[in-house]
């Protein structure tokens, strides 16, 4: 009985932690959502309407990520996602590489998924539609966007630390009152890492063979 309690306790602990978390943040978290998908739609409206543009951008895209010759293992696939997530925190210093970062990321997906609503590609392995992009994008994405996007939303949280830390500054308040802003920026950090790690895990060993069983396809890295 006293295990149980503890255990208890003990997830109590943390939920109160997590919910805390979410609702001191929850504007900054719908705001990198909605950013997004935002970015994301239009991103899908413009592989549509315009896809013999998107076409060019994206073989440019695919050959200079093949000949960058990154293996994809997990640690590679980590490494790269985690750079980015880098880069989207870290930018919160100056607040608008985090929106850049989710921008970008969510139009990218979109424009993807928007030139192959307008055609499918035909591959060496098959017609590749956007039932097959999904099918080839979930298992790992449904991680590794939440990780992209919470990730964003901790840059912005710094950026709101070092707007506040500003003003504090010109209004001679004491700046420990931001101190929580940055201990939030980096449990999203943490958050987000977490969700990108086990991406990783996904795509590298788990993505790729149920794609493939899913659709018939044989496709390899």
């Amino acid at each position: 009985m006293s295990k149980q309690i503890t255990d208890n306790n003990f997830w109590n602990k943390y939920s109160e932690v997590f919910t805390g978390l979410y609702n001191r943040n929850k504007t900054i978290l719908t705001f990198s959502v909605v950013l997004f998908f935002g970015f994301l739609f239009l991103g899908i409206l413009i592989g549509y309407f315009s896809s013999d543009y998107i076409g060019r951008l994206l073989n440019t895209y695919f050959t200079l990520l093949h000949e960058s010759h990154i293996q994809i293992n997990t640690l590679s696939i980590f490494l790269h996602n985690l750079q980015a997530a880098l880069v989207a925190y870290f930018g919160g210093l100056i607040g608008i590489i985090p929106v850049g970062v989710l921008s970008v990321n969510g139009f990218l997906y979109g424009a993807f998924l928007g030139y192959l609503i307008h055609g499918p590609i035909v591959t060496s392995s098959g017609v590749f539609t956007p039932v097959h992009f999904i099918v080839y994008t979930l298992p790992h994405g449904i991680l590794e966007l939440p990780g992209f996007i919470i990730a964003g939303a901790a840059g912005l949280r710094l950026t709101t630390m070092v707007i506040g830390v500003i003003k504090s500054i010109m209004r001679k308040t004491p700046i420990n009152d931001h101190y929580w802003k940055f201990k939030d920026s980096l449990v999203l950090l943490a958050v987000a890492i977490v969700l990108i790690f086990l991406a990783a895990i996904i795509e590298a060993n788990i993505t790729l063979s149920l794609g493939n069983y899913i659709t018939g396809f044989n496709k390899t890295v």
